[in-house]
């Protein structure tokens, strides 16, 4: 199972420089052998950011999209990876230089805590070199 930032999803919608690379993502994760996670944090950041780049109804049409993915699972919020998100964030923000986000924090600590997800994919740097789980970094 792969987890997909919404870096990936956002590169998909606003076809950008690696749209190619996200939408293979987004199809392998789509598939009962591998599958795909997200989080209600991913689906929070690609309304807003579709919302501010083009208007709601496009941003209901894409969550909506991604709700619809029939093997990409959205796994919900718990104290326990909220928690553990916390310490994520602590271990690894640097101000100035890698700024790991809550939302950010929050995906690597559901990825991590999801027995079946191998790979967080990205296309932010400041998910570079986490110990905790493979990233890569588009």
């Amino acid at each position: 199972m792969i987890f997909l930032d919404s870096w990936v999803w956002l590169e998909f919608v606003f076809s950008g420089e690696n749209e190619d690379e996200a939408e293979s993502l987004i199809e392998r994760a789509n598939t009962a052998d591998e599958g795909g996670l997200i989080v209600p944090t991913v689906i929070a950041e690609v309304s807003y950011r579709v919302r501010v780049v083009e208007d709601g109804e496009t941003a209901n049409e894409a969550v909506r999209a991604m709700r619809e993915f029939q093997h990409i699972e959205s796994m919900p919020l718990i104290d326990d990876i909220a928690e553990y998100a916390a310490e994520l964030r602590f271990r690894y923000y640097e101000r100035g230089d890698r700024e790991l986000s809550y939302a950010d924090a929050i995906h690597v600590a559901t990825a991590v805590v999801h027995d079946d997800c191998d790979v967080l994919y990205s296309g932010d740097p400041d998910f570079a070199d986490i110990d905790e789980i493979e990233t890569v970094v588009l």
